[in-house]
């Protein structure tokens, strides 16, 4: 009898462990725009994420982005930045759709080119100098974002967030992401 019990214990772990066709990871790519300076630049954002999914409520990702304008304060502004984030989703990730919540730690390098203007000595601009400005900035991430997973594979998703940084930066916006589950 003991034996028989220890049988079907065995068989319903296996059992339960072949229910759970849940991927850990996935990598996901996005694209969006963001508003960066405190709205100053208006930048197309690219990114590129990789995911683990820790359990049905908690994930962490790791990103790489990229983001350029010539539209706003500056001539031209661009940034590459690297963010480490955790995730929460408080409605328990289903395996098809996913919302949660995330914050986590950033660091941006930004680059800036703008144009100064010299003057003769009666007032009128002699000439514009192109002038340069690179700094790092550390701050930190608040996201929302909901991803909806289809054919067990792939996943298409909406990202909302903002980013304030040191330097008196910030960065915020929107962003369209698809991806592949492994």
């Amino acid at each position: 009898m003991k034996k028989l019990i220890f049988i079907v214990l065995l068989i319903s772990a296996f059992q339960l462990k072949a229910q759970d066709t849940g991927k850990k990871f996935d990598v996901r790519f996005g694209i969006g725009t963001s508003l960066l300076g405190s709205g100053d630049m208006v930048t197309l954002a690219l990114e590129n994420e990789v995911n683990y999914n820790i359990n049905r409520y908690f994930a962490a990702s790791v990103s790489l982005g990229y983001g350029r304008s010539n539209h706003g304060v500056y001539e031209s502004s661009s940034y590459i930045q690297g963010n480490l984030n955790v995730f929460v989703s408080p409605f328990r990730n289903n395996s098809k759709n996913d919302f949660r919540i995330g914050a986590g730690f950033s660091m941006m390098n930004i680059f800036e080119t703008y144009g100064e203007q010299e003057y003769c000595g009666v007032g009128y601009p002699d000439n514009i100098q192109p002038q340069f400005d690179r700094r790092n900035s550390f701050g930190y991430n608040i996201i929302i974002e909901d991803t909806y997973t289809f054919s067990n594979m792939f996943l298409i998703g909406l990202k909302v967030f903002t980013q304030p940084f040191t330097n008196e930066d910030i960065n915020s916006g929107i962003m369209l992401k698809t991806g592949i589950l492994f």
